[in-house]
């Protein structure tokens, strides 16, 4: 029998945000006695075959977290059973949890799919496999039998998550960072229902409390841990919805507000949380604010009546208005995400995102990002679409056409016109918001961007915002009125529009750059620093980060 000590986890996933699901599960395997690391991710498959072929482990576990990420996957996958890896590959994640069949019949050199929460399922799995016991009892995992593919029953959800070591950070110390940021969760799940959205069906199908709370004197001592030990400035937290369950979750958040001050943190550290806009109350905000909050992410997703009941947000435009307010007045900063386009949208309630988007951000409070909702597994919307034929693409890439032909030429110029601006890590807005987010900070000693100019970031910010509903605007304006047949995006009107777009972001892109070089040079120290990538992100992203097998 092998030793507990000698039987080994290979953890591989992307290392963004520190994945705490893989440092969960790598923390919990640890506790049990195994031994395990993390690699990060790369799609091109030597690097991990090579550690692999290595470190020789038992198990190998697979973070999926995009589910168009699975065909690549599968090919380095593929590359280790040629390589002559023999250990057990198991995959987790939102994905695999939902469309477990699909990815064992894709995927054909994994062994097994573990479901939703992967801690007691990883941990049961190595126990079963060092021991030489059957590991197809393990519940909670997927897997082939024969010519079939089968389901164990689920592992009930954990009720109590102060029972989960802290997630294992032993290969990371902040000091090294410019701005020294560790990700952090303070509960798991969302009792919202929102049709985009695979939070809810997740915790669903393993029953128990759609959102559970850590113990907030906890998470001050884990932050508190970090800071001191481990040289951490800022949180981010990743949680699903931070001030989710109404009162109950307001109450919870003022009393770690409390402990962070209790803890000796104020002051010290500085915080981010995500929630929706109708969870944004000022005095609520405010105690928040003296523990450490100084940024929000919030569930916007659309300004439009109609478009907001298509998503099953239960809310109206206006609350999202308040609570851009509310920030303003505490003087935070906030980003959001938005989807101009989902599959019933028509002119006019695009029309009517584009005119919201003005009235939000139209100053600049920050920059205005967008895409469209797509169809993800284990989503309302997928069942949905897929109960009105309109599912297209593929299981790893979903699709569906808009009910309007025109609409589609309009997202496929937005796409081509916005590309960089919206998804680039390097474009527009991800600097903006990067340089918003540490404009705003309030830690003194941290050379951040405190002597930077706000009025000129935000100045910047509604130029950019302007620049671009204003292409927006004239592209729907011209789609709408002019044959389908003649439509091309590629030429003409629309053509000029997304150079128009292009050429107004480099000339914003070199004031930025004056603005981040000429902040450096009033600091005592002009060395290249790192920019805070504050938990950003569109909804889909936040949909499936953060669970103990992504």
């Amino acid at each position: 029998m092998t030793k507990r000590s000698e039987f080994s986890v290979l953890l591989i996933g992307f290392e963004d945000q520190d994945n705490l699901g893989l440092r969960y599960l790598l923390s919990s395997v640890r506790r049990a006695g195994f031994a395990g690391r993390i690699a990060t991710y790369t799609s091109d498959p030597a690097p991990i075959v090579e550690i692999a072929a290595r470190e020789k482990p038992d198990v190998v576990g697979f973070s999926l977290i995009f589910q168009y990420m699975s065909p690549a996957f599968g090919r380095v996958i593929e590359r280790l059973r040629e390589s002559g890896c023999g250990a057990h590959i198991v995959i987790g994640g939102h994905y695999p949890s939902f469309d477990f069949q699909e990815v064992l019949q894709r995927i054909p050199g994994a062994d097994s799919i573990a479901r939703f929460e992967g801690e007691g399922t990883l941990v049961e799995l190595m126990s079963k496999l060092c021991d030489g016991g059957n590991w197809r009892d393990v519940a909670g995992l997927a897997y082939r039998r024969n010519n079939e593919i089968v389901s164990n029953a689920l592992r009930p959800a954990l009720d109590d998550l102060d029972e989960l070591p802290y997630p294992e950070r032993g290969d990371i110390d902040y000091r090294g960072q410019d701005v020294p940021t560790a990700s952090i969760i303070g509960s798991r799940g969302c009792p919202w229902n929102c049709s985009f959205c695979s939070i809810r069906p997740f915790y669903e199908a393993q029953g128990g409390k759609l959102r559970r709370l850590r113990a907030p004197a906890s998470i001050a001592e884990e932050m508190r841990v970090l800071h001191v030990e481990k040289g951490a400035r800022i949180f981010l937290f990743q949680d699903d919805d931070f001030l989710a369950t109404g009162r109950r979750g307001r109450n919870w958040a003022e009393d770690l507000a409390d402990e962070i001050v209790a803890a000796g943190l104020k002051g010290r550290i500085a915080f981010k949380i995500s929630c929706r806009s109708d969870e944004i109350r000022y005095d609520n905000m405010a105690r928040l604010a003296e523990a450490g909050l100084t940024h929000v992410y919030m569930g916007v997703e659309n300004g439009d009546e109609e478009g907001l009941v298509h998503l099953n947000k239960q809310l109206k435009p206006d609350r999202h208005l308040a609570a851009g307010d509310v920030l303003r007045r505490l003087d935070m900063s906030f980003d959001f995400g938005f989807m101009l386009l989902e599959p019933y949208s028509t002119f006019d309630t695009v029309r009517n995102n584009i005119a919201f988007l003005d009235r939000f951000v139209g100053d600049g409070a920050t920059v205005a990002g967008f895409c469209r909702t797509l169809p993800y597994a284990g989503t309302p919307l997928k069942r949905q679409l897929e109960k009105e034929g309109r599912l297209l693409g593929t299981p790893f890439e979903p699709d569906y056409g808009f009910l309007d032909p025109k609409l589609d030429l309009f997202y496929d110029w937005m796409l081509l016109t916005f590309r960089e601006r919206n998804f680039d890590n390097a474009g527009l807005n991800e600097t903006l918001r990067s340089m918003l987010f540490e404009a705003h900070l309030k830690l003194p000693g941290l050379r951040a961007f405190q002597s930077m100019d706000r009025t000129r970031i935000h100045s910047i910010a509604a130029q950019a915002n302007g620049h671009a509903l204003y292409c927006l605007g004239a592209a729907l304006d011209y789609i709408e009125a002019t044959p389908l047949a003649s439509i091309d995006i590629r030429s003409g009107f629309l053509a000029g529009l997304t150079a128009h777009e292009l050429t107004q972001e480099r000339e914003l892109e070199a004031n930025l750059a004056t603005t981040y070089w000429g902040a450096l040079a009033r600091q005592e120290h002009g060395s290249t620093r790192q920019r805070v990538v504050g938990g950003f992100g569109n909804s889909w992203t936040l949909a499936e980060q953060d669970l103990s097998f992504t």
